[in-house]
């Protein structure tokens, strides 16, 4: 009885070495194994830390593009800002010129759209024609008191007085076609006007001595007509005019520039 008692603990005791052999090996990895596996985890580690690393260069490069194009915008605007500025500045110049004349004429008697159509144009051709918008209304001054319909004892018609004969041979050169009436609307008038004041500036500016004899000529010439010069020169009531209109220029020069 203890012998075979003996016999079975024996038997348990092998059984149990087998079975702690048996769960050995079933855990035990072998050593290749091993190193497949851990390059596997590798690989997969080296992808994902590649396209992490892409990933931030793309939203890296990203922002730096809108950056940079922010950049360029905010340059871009401030060069627009820095070009525009000039040009603003020169639109709102006109304007307050315009309204300055505008508020010379308004106490005249003229209408509102015939005060407005003579500032665009005063504005307008002291541009093209170099004639000073000071002068201009300085004349128109001592010719009509800006009266529109005016027509002088030699027959000159309109603001600016312009001769029968000098406006058909103005019409002709500017090729205008408009008839002796359009003399009277203003626009008309300071467009033939302006365009004779600086044909008389061309003509006498070679042989001026001085900036001032140089006007003294224009204006005694639009007054009397140059032929008027050529027979007697510069008469005491050419020198008159040329001072009326003088003063008149002084007076809407310190207007339009207060």
């Amino acid at each position: 009885m203890v012998i075979l008692l003996a016999h079975r603990l024996q038997n348990v005791d092998k059984s149990g070495k087998e079975c702690k052999r048996m769960n050995q090996e079933r855990h035990y990895t072998p050593p290749i194994v091993l190193r497949v596996h851990f390059n596997e985890l590798r690989h997969k580690w080296k992808a994902r830390f590649v396209l992490a690393n892409l990933f931030y260069l793309v939203v890296i490069g990203g922002l730096g593009g809108s950056l940079i194009q922010n950049e360029k915008k905010i340059e871009s605007i401030s060069s627009q800002s820095a070009e525009a500025a000039p040009f603003q500045s020169r639109e709102l110049e006109t304007l307050k010129t315009k309204e300055t004349i505008y508020s010379i004429l308004r106490g005249t008697g003229v209408s509102l759209n015939q005060g407005l159509d003579i500032a665009e144009v005063l504005s307008t051709q002291s541009k093209s024609s170099g004639v000073p918008i000071s002068l201009i209304l300085a004349v128109m001054k001592k010719e009509s008191q800006f009266a529109p319909h005016a027509v002088s004892s030699q027959n000159a018609m309109g603001l600016m007085q312009v001769h029968p004969v000098t406006w058909n041979e103005y019409v002709n050169k500017l090729k205008l076609n408009v008839s002796s009436h359009a003399a009277f609307d203003p626009v008309t008038n300071v467009f033939v006007a302006t365009h004779i004041l600086r044909d008389l500036y061309d003509s006498y500016k070679e042989t001026a001595s001085s900036d001032s004899d140089l006007w003294e000529f224009v204006l005694s010439a639009y007054y009397g007509g140059k032929n008027s010069i050529v027979q007697s020169g510069i008469s005491p009531s050419h020198k008159k005019y040329v001072a009326d209109v003088n003063r008149f220029k002084d007076e809407f020069a310190q207007k339009l520039t207060d």
